[in-house]
């Protein structure tokens, strides 16, 4: 059974003459969890249906940071997908064996995005189909 994902909010702090946003990666994921980061990418400017592809890993665990604007993501643990808002400062942890992929991002909004893995261009780790995914968390 897939380790379920983790949301939280980070709290921003005050500063003279700007704003900072810390996230203290040990305060966010769940307890045990050694997560190193190997790969960094943010999604920016949506367009067209504005949502990116949904999928899982196998040999990925990623985290999502909301810098800017909206978003809503939809995940499924193997017992049903579920939709999430999520707004400027959430945080969430999706390990592999998580179905996810964002929908409605606002006009405005930047996702950053931490991974464990190097990009791979070749996706070996992705899965694509949900029925297959399916089939691979009820084997898990």
């Amino acid at each position: 059974m897939p380790t379920k994902y983790k949301l939280s909010k980070v709290v921003s702090r005050d500063a003279p003459n700007f704003t900072m946003n810390p996230a203290e990666l040990y305060q966010y994921l769940p307890e045990n969890v050694d997560f190193k980061v190997k790969r960094i990418y943010w999604l920016t400017n949506p367009k067209g249906e504005k949502k990116s592809g949904q999928h899982a890993h196998t040999d990925e665990d990623e985290i999502f940071v909301v810098l800017k604007g909206e978003a809503s993501i939809v995940l499924d643990e193997g017992s049903g997908k579920e939709t999430l808002p999520l707004s400027t400062n959430d945080f969430i942890w999706v390990p592999r064996y998580v179905w996810h992929g964002f929908e409605k991002l606002s006009d405005d909004s930047i996702v950053l995005a931490l991974s464990s893995t190097n990009y791979d261009p070749e996706r070996k780790g992705y899965v694509e189909d949900y029925e297959k995914f399916k089939q691979l968390v009820l084997k898990a």
